[in-house]
């Protein structure tokens, strides 16, 4: 049975959420988002860009979200990691008898209707071997906070890159993946601002 390929979103956002500790813990903070946007040209192939933002501890989360609803553009389709969600988790909401707190993806969807979110299940192997295929240097397991929000952007790009080839032609992926390149290469000749 012949695979059935999607059409790369004329607008797609790869979106990386970097928490200390993970989502489902009650001190969970954000502390860097990283939004790579990947528009489709009618003739040019594609365009990209980066947004990457820290915060610190004490950022509020509802403010970072609005930020980013704000930078996300009209009518973008949105894919993010979906949060895995520990089975005690879910114990230990109903025993206190609360609803389950939205999660980061769905407080998105609220404000934004307009967007099309799609939450990817992607095992950690796959980013990895599509970080080793495009030498992109990913935060390991176990690295601390601040290495992962400082490769957000990497983040956000192996995600990108595991939609692109999961999801669409192997004709548009290679085109999409060898224009992507070609900008990250500009991107890494670029001087740095400081």
């Amino acid at each position: 049975m012949p695979q059935s390929h999607m059409r790369h979103p004329r607008m797609l956002c790869s979106l990386a959420i970097i928490r200390d500790p993970g989502e489902n813990s009650p001190r969970s903070a954000i502390r860097s988002t990283s939004l790579f946007t990947v528009t489709r040209e009618q003739k040019s192939g594609a365009r990209f860009a980066i947004d990457h933002r820290a915060f610190d501890r004490n950022a509020n989360r509802a403010d970072i979200l609005a930020g980013l609803t704000k930078r996300i553009p009209k009518g973008a389709t949105v894919i993010s990691r979906a949060s895995r969600t520990p089975q005690h988790y879910f114990r230990h909401a109903f025993a206190s008898g609360g609803p389950l707190p939205p999660a980061d993806l769905q407080l998105l969807q609220r404000s934004r209707p307009d967007l099309d979110i799609m939450p990817l299940e992607c095992a950690n192997s796959v980013l990895e071997e599509i970080a080793a295929a495009y030498r992109i240097e990913r935060a390991g397991p176990g690295s601390n906070v601040l290495s992962r929000s400082r490769r957000a952007p990497d983040e956000a790009q192996c995600l990108w890159a595991a939609f692109l080839w999961s999801q669409c032609s192997p004709l548009q992926s290679k085109s999409f993946a060898a224009a992507w390149q070609a900008w990250r290469e500009i991107e890494r000749a670029r001087p740095l601002s400081f």
